[in-house]
């Protein structure tokens, strides 16, 4: 694990360190049922007291963390640094974290509805300089101050049709580069699309993952999606009753901007496969297509597509 990684185990793992392991593993089974229900969230909190909110950042932020800090990755390439950031529905904190991995020193601002997530994401603050936390429902915030970067992770998923696109309009009034990441399911990556629309008309140009700003070639019963593999603690798999040291998180993700963009010339979409002597990689293009590249050993990027991964720009590009 990176020394980030293993920060945030440690303060999960302090953060725990009164409560029996059976009672968090019910609150998260509890918790996960209600996340699965359709239509839940804009009116009722999910996160419902602090045993919730532990439960959740026990078993969700490790991942939710991993596949933010992928999208930030990808803003950090495609666009540039951003030193100040306003992460929109943060919940215990993930995003913050993630950004702090990236850009050390930059400074965020988080708004959070419920109470008792603003809680415990405070307590597990721990680098410097501190999130500053904003308690608001996005159904009636307004931004206040401009920043550089937007993330609104892991929260459309939880609003109405109404809702997802006043914040986006909000975002889009407050900052110059947005990045949103949901869930790498057709239901979040439905939720992208339409955030990609938006975000189009109102003037921002689509960063990545998306080497183009034209239609989606993709569409049902495939989606765009991506995954990031992280390790799971011995406290991770007696939660989630699970046998394998490893889980991976998939997620879809878009970066815009209003700022210089430099997409890549391709999107690499699924795991490359790499048959004797050559590698075939399945590309979204900047002509908006989906195409298949067959990279054969004599050829010169055979390195570099021996190297690739699913989600990697094509060929790599350099910040």
């Amino acid at each position: 694990m990176s020394s980030v990684d293993t920060q945030l185990h440690a303060v999960l793992l302090r953060a725990i360190t009164s409560v029996k392991y059976d009672v968090l593993r019910t609150r998260a089974a509890e918790l996960s049922a209600r996340y699965r229900q359709a239509g839940l969230i804009d009116t009722l909190p999910a996160l419902r007291d602090e045993l919730d909110c532990l439960a959740y950042a026990v078993v969700r932020m490790p991942a939710t963390y991993r596949a933010i800090q992928a999208a930030l990755r990808a803003a950090d390439l495609h666009v540039g640094e951003a030193t100040t950031h306003l992460d929109l529905g943060g919940g215990t904190g993930a995003a913050a974290w993630a950004a702090a991995s990236i850009w050390p020193g930059i400074q965020t601002r988080i708004v959070e509805r419920q109470a008792v997530a603003v809680a415990l994401g405070r307590r597990l603050s721990t680098w410097s300089p501190t999130p500053v936390w904003s308690k608001a429902d996005l159904r009636d915030w307004q931004p206040s101050a401009s920043v550089e970067l937007v993330t609104v992770a892991y929260v459309l998923n939880e609003l109405t049709a109404e809702t997802r696109e006043s914040v986006l309009s909000a975002a889009a009034a407050s900052a110059s580069t947005i990045v949103v990441v949901e869930p790498g399911t057709p239901r979040g990556y439905r939720h992208i699309v339409e955030a990609r629309d938006q975000l189009i008309r109102l003037g921002f140009t689509i960063a990545a993952p998306c080497p183009h700003q034209l239609r989606c070639p993709l569409i049902e019963p495939d989606w765009c999606h991506f995954a990031v593999r992280l390790p799971r603690t011995e406290l991770h798999r007696r939660l989630k009753a699970g046998t394998r040291n490893y889980e991976d998180e998939k997620f879809s993700y878009l970066v815009a901007t209003t700022r210089p963009a430099r997409p890549a010339a391709a999107r690499v979409l699924t795991p490359p496969v790499r048959p004797k002597n050559q590698v075939l990689l399945t590309l979204c293009t900047s002509a908006a297509e989906r195409a298949q590249a067959r990279i054969p050993k004599s050829d010169p990027e055979y390195a570099l597509a021996r190297a690739a991964e699913q989600g990697g720009a094509w060929p790599p590009q350099r910040s």
